[in-house]
């Protein structure tokens, strides 16, 4: 009988955000966010060159979140700029992001 191999777990889908997200990247990344939580894979976002960002955009990352949760997907960040917490905090999504402890 021959032995399983253990599965690996999946690579991490890396998205690295562009430094102004405004509501007209919303549709892009949308797309983009989606199509990297089809699948087990994580979902790797690096935030650390945000320095602008929308609230549309904000709410795009909340549903990619939820939305991974519920699939089991486990989404994750790579760095947060100051900007991205600022206004995360500033509208409540902080703690839904999983913000605290991310550099």
């Amino acid at each position: 009988m021959k032995k399983k191999k253990p599965r690996r777990p999946p690579k991490p889908k890396a998205i690295e955000l562009p430094r102004r997200l405004s509501i007209a990247q919303s549709t892009d990344l949308h797309r983009t966010l989606m199509a990297c939580c089809e699948g087990s894979a994580p979902l790797l976002l690096d935030g650390s060159g945000v320095e602008e960002i929308d609230t549309a955009i904000l709410q795009l990352l909340v549903s990619a979140w939820l939305g991974g949760a519920k699939r089991g997907v486990e989404c994750r960040w790579q760095g947060v700029s100051a900007a991205l917490r600022h206004a995360a905090t500033l509208i409540g999504v902080a703690s839904t992001l999983q913000l605290d402890g991310v550099a």
